[in-house]
């Protein structure tokens, strides 16, 4: 079988040429359209988007001050709050027999706990949670951009 090959290589050496240089061109093209178009897992999810991150960071004292202050607050019973790239996230569980009004409040009280640098650099996100006959229900969702002062709200 191997002389056979040999052979064939010899008699044809620009075809066997052309056919290896295709080959080596095609794996290239796979390669570099593989590297382009799909995230690779080593890769961070935010690219270069969070490199200044250090200079804004939202550290674990600054979290634990905001949760602090906004557990004593009116009606809240629980907050938690959950930090990943440049979104902050802050769940706060209200009594059961907390208004709407009151939730937008609690939520714009809990913002003011948050430094101006932090305001600045972060998207917050805010979530309620309320017990009403005997369901979990979410009766206010908050928004803060930003590049904007205030919270942006949506009654469920």
């Amino acid at each position: 079988m191997l002389p056979k090959i040999k052979d064939f290589v010899l008699n044809n050496k620009k075809l066997v040429f052309i056919g290896v240089a295709i080959l080596l061109a095609f794996i290239l093209f796979i390669v570099l359209y593989k590297s382009l178009f799909y995230s690779s897992s080593e890769k961070a999810n935010y690219g270069v988007r969070l490199r200044d991150l250090k200079d804004n960071e939202f550290t674990k004292a600054e979290k634990l001050e905001v949760i602090d202050k906004s557990s004593k607050e009116d009606k809240v019973e629980k907050v938690e709050i959950n930090v990943k790239g440049r979104l902050i996230k802050v769940f706060v569980t209200f009594e059961d027999n907390a208004t709407n009004d009151e939730i937008k409040a609690s939520f714009n009280k809990t913002l003011e706990y948050v430094s101006d640098t932090v305001k600045g650099y972060y998207d917050i996100s805010f979530y309620s949670t309320v017990k009403r006959e005997e369901k979990e229900v979410h009766p206010v969702l908050g928004y803060k951009h930003k590049l904007k002062d205030t919270i942006s709200f949506d009654e469920i």
